[in-house]
């Protein structure tokens, strides 16, 4: 048995310079994977934007999707994790490619160990303005409302919102730098629930675009880094799990 996991893909992106690049480099490693995995996480931020019309779905990435068919055909297990980018996942996805979508930390157990997963965004109660945002992108009568408006607006929207975000992020905080774990709301939000009894082996995050393998208390804590720069995932082989990079040289 092989779980792999990866995160922060951002198809789509309005700062990847080379789209059909970027959407065959993630193909491929699928591809490579696909012998072995029994089960595949996306841990949110796949698409750097998404939003499902009643009748519309968004135009392109039908490389990874019409892959991702391919696997759920042959019987592999795909997840996906809404993230802060792609929160608006509906129920595409799910009857169209045969993933099972997830909004929230979600538990599983592999070989007696036990994996809280989740894309790593607005946990616990450390960043109460996010939440309040990520609360206003989930009230469904707000999704209505935005649904009105005429697509390519949204989805120019979108675009200026993510190239904003990015170069604010890159200009005040190295995503490659870790705060420390007084700082990294992810390590206190798993500490917070060991403190109060969980047993919990592996937690495994998205969201920071940093590479993160951290023992808390008996536990570890993962993030897995992106895919724009470092092309990062992880694997469980049934007894352990490691950051692997997809390296195509």
């Amino acid at each position: 048995m092989k779980i792999y996991f990866a995160s922060d893909l951002h198809l789509g992106a309005p700062y990847i310079t080379d789209h059909r690049a970027h959407e065959t480099r993630i193909v491929r490693w699928l591809d490579k994977i696909k012998a072995d995995a029994d089960v595949i996480y996306f841990l949110g931020d796949i698409f750097d934007y998404w939003f499902e019309y009643k009748h519309v779905a968004p135009r392109g990435f039908v490389r990874f999707l019409g892959k991702i068919c391919e696997l759920t055909d042959a019987g592999i297990e795909v997840h996906f994790f809404t993230g802060n980018h792609d929160v608006w996942m509906f129920n595409y996805l799910q009857s169209e490619c045969g993933v099972m979508v997830h909004s929230k930390p979600t538990t599983v157990t592999y070989s007696n160990k036990t994996f809280l997963l989740h894309h790593g965004d607005g946990l616990g109660n450390f960043e109460p303005a996010y939440n309040f945002m990520k609360w206003i992108f989930n009230c469904h009568f707000i999704q209505i409302i935005y649904s009105w408006l005429h697509p390519d607006f949204t989805f120019w929207f979108a675009g200026v919102w993510s190239r904003h975000s990015r170069m604010q992020h890159d200009k005040h905080n190295d995503p490659k730098a870790f705060m420390g774990p007084d700082k990294e709301f992810q390590l206190r939000y798993a500490k917070q629930l060991l403190d109060a009894g969980k047993k919990i082996d592996y937690f495994v995050f998205g969201h920071r675009h940093i590479i993160l393998d951290y023992q808390l208390e008996s536990a570890r804590v993962l993030v897995l880094g992106e895919w724009i720069k470092t092309f990062s995932y992880a694997v469980f082989d049934g007894s352990d799990i490691k950051i692997l990079h997809y390296n195509e040289s």
